[in-house]
């Protein structure tokens, strides 16, 4: 697995931290995913710190390559993704500190080891991505492969 999507966490200062990270189609190789064939995804993460608290926030903005459904040619699908985290530290082996943490309703948690040095977001970033993506992955009416609808109609008769 790649580490190209990590963000250290020890020794950074309090305040409002930045990171991009440019994704393509290898990321998603990498995850074995047969579904995406290629990718162009830009991630832009923001750490805000204070004290032992941590928010991310994720803008993943970009398009994914995969099948149509209809033709079988390659289809660009868009992606955009604005989520933002509540990061906690706990023994993971006994998580009853965490339940004393204040923890926001409206946001999802993540929460990590309290010995990680990083924050590593490739499965947020590849969850978040797979999800997002339509059930049905179709070209709009008229863009599919002409020959293969062509096919397909006689096939069907």
């Amino acid at each position: 697995m790649s580490n190209i999507c990590k963000i250290e966490t020890k020794g950074l200062g309090n305040g409002s931290h930045k990171y991009t990270f440019i994704l393509d189609g290898g990321f998603f190789e990498a995850f074995e995913n047969d579904m995406i064939s290629d990718a162009g995804i830009t991630v832009e993460a923001t750490l805000e710190k204070n004290g032992p608290a941590m928010r991310l926030s994720m803008l993943i903005n970009g398009t994914v390559t995969v099948m149509c459904d209809r033709c079988l040619d390659n289809l660009d699908l868009p992606v955009k993704i604005d989520e933002t985290f509540d990061v906690l530290f706990s023994d993971l082996s006994d998580t009853s500190d965490i339940a004393d943490q204040e923890i926001s309703e409206e946001k999802d948690v993540v929460v990590l080891d309290r010995t990680s040095a990083d924050i590593d977001l490739s499965q947020l970033i590849y969850d978040y991505v797979c999800t997002s993506l339509p059930i049905r992955k179709v070209h709009h009416d008229g863009e599919c492969n002409p020959e293969m609808m062509e096919k397909m109609k006689n096939i069907l008769k």
